[in-house]
C-alpha cells in the first residue's frame, strides 16, 4: 500500500508539472541536482564563467518552444554561436545565464529513457511526455544522485553493455545515442494497472542509468561549448632562410583551436591538436592570401615562386599565416620571416652577423 501512495503522489506531482509548464519547464528539481553535480565537478569547474551559476541550476522553467527538438539542436551544437537551430529558434538571441540554463536542460533531456531522448527518433521508439514528468518526479525524491567525477565508463546495470563517454565530442554523441537506445525499454516494459504505475526498483534503475549518461553528456557538452569561445590561435612555424634552387616547406600545424580536444576515460581531456578548417599564407605580406588550403603544411615552396611574388631578396620580409576553426573564428600571426639570399647561401660570418643581431634562422631543404 506504501508504494501505492508514493506512485500516487508522484504521479500528482507529475500531472501538475504536465499542466503547468512554468513550474515543471525546468524537469524538476531533478534537472537542478544534475546541473549541480556537473558543475561541481573538477574538470568543469574552472570553466564555470559569465553566467550565473544558481540561476542556471534553478529548475524554474523555460518557454516550451526551447524543448523542441532538443536532439536535433545538440547534435547541431546549435548552443554555440555559428551552429544551426534545427527547430529555427534563435540562441545568439539569448544572455549567457539563459542560454546555459536552456543548454542544459536540453542536454538533461536527451538521456531520458521518455519523452525527448534520440531513443524518441528511430521507428518503435517510445515518446510520452506524461511519463517523462513521472520519471523525474520520481528521480526528483532521491537522496543521493549518481557522481560521474573521475570516469567516463558508464555500465548499463540491466543490460550489462559498457558505454565510453571517450575520445571527440561527435563520438560521445554517438556513444549517448547508443547508451540512449540500450535503455529506453525499460520504460514501456513494466506497466501494470493504473497508468504511470511501474515497478519501482526497475524504474529507478531505469532512471539512474539515464541521469548518469545525462551527466556525462552534459559535461562534455558544457566543456565543448565554453572552450569553443577561446580564440583559436594561428602559431607560425618560425623563420625560413633558401637561396637560388632551394625549396621550403610552411608549416602551420602548431596551431590550436582550444575546443578540439579528446575525452580520456578518467573524466579529463586532452588537446588534440586537430587540424583547422583551413589555412591562409600571405608570403609577401601585402594583404593578399597567396594560398589557401586545409592542409597545415604548403610543401616545397621554390626560390623562384617567392621571388616571384615580390619578395625582396637579401632582406627579411615578415609573412602572415591565418587559421580558420570549424565555427568561423579567425586568427593570424605574423611572428615568421623570410630571407631569400642573393647569389647562394650566405657565408658563415654573415650567419654570425645575423645571430648577434638577434636572428634565429631555420634552414629547410627539400628531402
Amino acid at each position: 500500500m506504501s508504494r501505492q501512495i508514493f506512485f500516487c503522489c508522484t504521479l500528482v506531482i507529475a500531472l501538475v508539472g504536465v499542466c503547468n509548464p512554468v513550474a515543471f519547464g525546468w524537469g524538476g528539481p531533478s534537472h537542478s541536482a544534475m546541473c549541480k553535480k556537473v558543475f561541481d565537478d573538477p574538470v568543469v569547474a574552472p570553466l564555470i564563467s559569465g553566467f550565473n551559476q544558481s540561476t542556471v541550476e534553478d529548475w524554474i522553467g523555460e518557454p516550451g518552444d526551447w524543448q523542441d527538438g532538443q536532439w536535433d539542436n545538440v547534435a547541431a551544437r546549435a548552443y554555440i554561436d555559428t551552429g544551426v537551430s534545427p527547430n529555427g529558434l534563435n540562441w545568439q538571441s539569448l544572455d549567457e545565464t539563459t542560454r546555459v540554463k536552456y543548454m542544459m536542460h536540453n542536454l538533461g533531456d536527451v538521456a531520458v529513457p521518455v519523452g525527448h531522448s534520440p531513443a524518441c527518433y528511430n521507428p518503435g521508439g517510445f515518446s510520452d511526455t506524461g511519463k517523462e514528468a513521472y520519471l523525474e518526479a520520481q528521480v526528483a525524491l532521491w537522496s543521493s544522485y549518481p557522481s560521474v567525477t573521475g570516469t567516463c565508463n558508464f555500465t548499463n546495470s540491466k543490460t550489462g553493455h559498457t558505454y565510453n563517454y571517450t575520445g571527440t565530442y561527435s563520438q560521445i554523441l554517438s556513444t549517448h545515442y547508443n547508451a540512449c537506445r540500450d535503455n529506453m525499454t525499460w520504460s514501456k516494459s513494466h506497466l501494470a494497472g493504473f497508468p504511470y504505475f511501474h515497478d519501482y526498483n526497475d524504474y529507478r534503475a531505469a532512471g539512474w542509468n539515464g541521469t548518469t549518461i545525462a551527466q556525462m553528456l552534459m559535461r562534455a557538452s558544457f566543456v565543448d561549448y565554453m572552450l569553443s569561445k577561446l580564440p583559436e590561435q594561428a602559431v607560425c612555424d618560425g623563420d625560413h632562410v633558401l637561396g637560388p634552387g632551394q625549396t621550403t616547406t610552411f608549416d602551420g600545424s602548431a596551431s590550436y583551436d582550444p575546443d578540439a580536444i579528446t575525452w580520456n576515460g578518467n573524466g579529463t581531456y586532452s588537446p588534440t591538436n586537430a587540424w583547422m578548417a583551413g589555412y591562409y599564407w600571405d608570403y609577401n605580406n601585402d594583404g593578399v592570401w597567396d594560398w589557401v588550403d586545409n592542409d597545415p603544411k604548403d610543401d616545397n615552396r621554390s626560390y623562384d615562386y617567392l621571388v616571384g611574388l615580390g619578395i625582396p631578396v637579401g632582406q627579411w620580409q615578415t609573412y602572415i599565416l591565418g587559421v580558420y576553426d570549424d565555427e568561423g573564428h579567425f586568427d593570424t600571426c605574423n611572428d615568421g620571416r623570410i630571407y631569400l639570399v642573393p647569389g647562394g647561401v650566405p657565408e658563415p660570418a654573415s650567419l654570425s652577423l645575423l645571430a648577434v643581431g638577434g636572428v634565429s634562422l631555420l634552414w629547410r631543404r627539400k628531402r
